[in-house]
């Protein structure tokens, strides 16, 4: 008998709700992760930066241990630890470019999704609360859907999990995989410094191990516990993990350096290093999830202490205690606590079905469930193709592939491209959020800074330049800068950027700056030398700008009256290159200016 004709034979049965549970929910949910992590590139500068270190890794056959990337810092020690991950992006990109990047991404997070399933299946779990809990884990690493190294890591966590558990509940199978552990390492090691958050999950697994030695009782699986020679073969394969560890190109001083590296103070500036209770996060829909699952991990701890778990309850207890810390270790407690969460849950949905085997609700969660939840699904799998789940949410994604143009300053720096404005001796003076797509794009260019974070000088620098902080005309002209890029993708939301911003000082600074291009978000400024004397010739923008538009108006009344023709002339100039601009359109408009 075929699969499908057993399938026809159990929907006659009654047994749709079976069906839809081990059938269309598996198919459906991983459809739905390919879906939902395949967007254009927006909201993250450090793939840009991550694309030109594997470009820097791959041409030159080195690994650098200082910057070469920044004009005020070369030369500052700098140890790209996540080099390996720079290395694999890059290459993939050499062959199948941003599409392959994205593809990338997403099958990453359909195998992490994988492993959770087949894990929930080996150990005979309830299915429906497996894809409930995967659904919440889903909205827990939505923010986290990018393509960076951390998605590696929880790559690996979850084959720790799987490996762990598999272990755990099936030592033979189990027994085997853990001889892969190693070699994990020894990758994760060279991609992400996630990897010492896997070395505490491995650590935490070997102690329950050692104390299931001597009590059993507090095992997972108490009627099968290692043997002596289990054990020792578990406790060589750790040893061997954590060796594997400093086979990086800096060894020991790698973690050293990243030590020191979150201790500067920019960190309290980093969104995900700030704790999961900052009022910044309030209102979204990650803390609501992360309360969830705070709640959750106060069931599979309860779970634990009732089932004598030392090893269910050891994590999660721990990873919750870490998760308090930062906004980041808080995704790695959702990742690795949602196992643990599906088995206390499993294990009281077990309980309450046979106190209560009639029980009308027991039957609603069995037969209505899935069907909500192939519901939900399949909803979101028809909304995304059009960006529609993410207008729902209003969330700034847009399903597909590439870069989203309205997050970076594509057509500026292409401006810059063209015009040769930049080159490896030149000074910007950039934003902080496309120092990485600036050095990506344009060839053997350097920047002023990036989200690398290289230092607090250079930060607190950015700041109180852009910000014009007391005294930062001095600090502005001490870098010798000789062109600006200047972005900020919400300015037609929160224009008072033009006003507060180093845009005001460099617009009304026109003897030394000259504004050679302008979008809505985007500005260049080159200064005004020889060097750049025929870029300003052709492109300046004297009087058409949006700070002179909205706020101080009076240069542009005055340009009407004396220049009409130029100001015509300019506006026409940025209809041509933006026609769907915002500002240039109410520019437009007010001046009765048409192509």
């Amino acid at each position: 008998m075929s699969k499908k004709q057993k399938v026809s034979i159990e929907v006659k049965k009654g047994k749709f709700p079976e069906i839809l549970s081990g059938y269309v929910l598996p198919l459906a949910f991983l459809v739905f992760i390919f879906f939902i992590t395949t967007f254009k590139i927006s909201g993250d500068d450090d793939i840009f930066w991550h694309l030109q270190v594997g470009k820097y890794i791959t041409a030159n056959n080195v690994i650098p241990s200082t910057d070469v990337f920044g004009f005020v810092t070369t030369g500052q020690e700098w140890i790209p630890f996540e080099w390996g991950f720079d290395a694999l992006a890059y290459n993939i990109y050499s062959v199948s470019g941003y599409t392959g990047l994205s593809i990338f991404r997403s099958l990453i997070f359909v195998g992490i999704f994988f492993l959770l399933y087949r894990l929930s299946l080996k150990l005979k779990l309830d299915q429906t609360i497996t894809f409930f809990i995967l659904l919440l884990l889903t909205a827990a690493l939505f923010e986290r859907f990018l393509i960076k190294p951390q998605i590696v890591s929880y790559l690996f966590t979850a084959i720790l999990l799987y490996i762990f558990l598999s272990y755990s509940m099936l030592k033979r199978e189990g027994s085997r995989l853990m001889y892969f552990l190693p070699i994990i390492f020894l990758i994760w090691a060279n991609m992400h410094m996630g990897v010492l958050s896997g070395i505490v999950l491995f650590t935490i697994f070997v102690i329950t191990e050692a104390v299931g030695l001597l009590k059993p009782q507090f095992l997972l699986n108490k009627e099968n516990p290692s043997s002596r020679n289990q054990f020792v073969k578990l406790v060589m394969i750790y040893a061997a993990s954590v060796l594997v560890l400093i086979m990086n190109p800096q060894g020991m001083g790698t973690y050293t350096y990243v030590y020191s590296h979150l201790q500067m103070k920019m960190m309290e500036d980093v969104f995900e290093w700030r704790s999961p209770f900052d009022k910044m996060f309030e209102g979204t829909m990650y803390v609501y999830v992360y309360y969830i699952y705070l709640a959750a991990a106060l069931t599979a701890i309860y779970y634990a202490f009732r089932r004598k778990d030392l090893l269910s309850g050891a994590i999660v207890l721990i990873f919750a205690v870490f998760s308090t810390r930062t906004a980041r270790f808080s995704i790695d407690f959702m990742l690795v606590t949602s196992p643990f969460v599906i088995l206390a849950l499993n294990h009281f949905l077990k309980s309450s079905s046979q106190k209560k085997t009639n029980s009308t609700g027991n039957t609603l969660f069995a037969r209505v469930i899935p069907i909500v939840l192939s519901a939900v699904i399949l909803t979101g799998i028809v909304l995304l193709p059009g960006s529609n789940l993410y207008s729902i949410f209003n969330y700034d994604r847009i399903t597909g592939f590439g870069v989203d143009e309205n997050a970076y300053p594509v057509k500026a720096v292409n401006f810059i491209k063209e015009n040769r404005i930049a080159d490896s001796k030149s000074r910007p003076f950039n934003t902080y959020d496309c120092g990485g797509y600036l050095i990506w794009e344009v060839n053997g260019a350097k920047n002023f800074i990036d989200s690398r974070g290289l230092n607090d000088d250079i930060y607190y620098s950015f700041k109180s330049i852009n910000n014009k902080e007391y005294g930062f005309e001095k600090k502005f002209d001490s870098y010798g800068f000789d062109y600006v890029l200047w972005s900020f993708p919400k300015l037609p939301w929160n224009n008072t950027e033009l006003k507060t911003s180093i845009l005001s000082y460099l617009i009304k600074n026109n003897e030394n700056w000259k504004l050679v291009y302008w979008d809505d978000f985007s500005f260049v400024f080159v200064k005004n030398n020889e060097k750049y004397k025929n870029v300003i010739e052709q492109f300046e923008f004297k009087y058409a700008n949006p700070y002179y538009y909205v706020f101080e108006k009076e240069p542009l009344k005055n340009a009407l009256a004396t220049d009409p023709q130029r100001v015509t002339e300019e506006i026409k100039r940025n209809l041509r290159l933006n026609p769907d601009g915002i500002f240039i359109q109410a520019m437009a408009k007010s001046f009765n200016v048409k192509l």
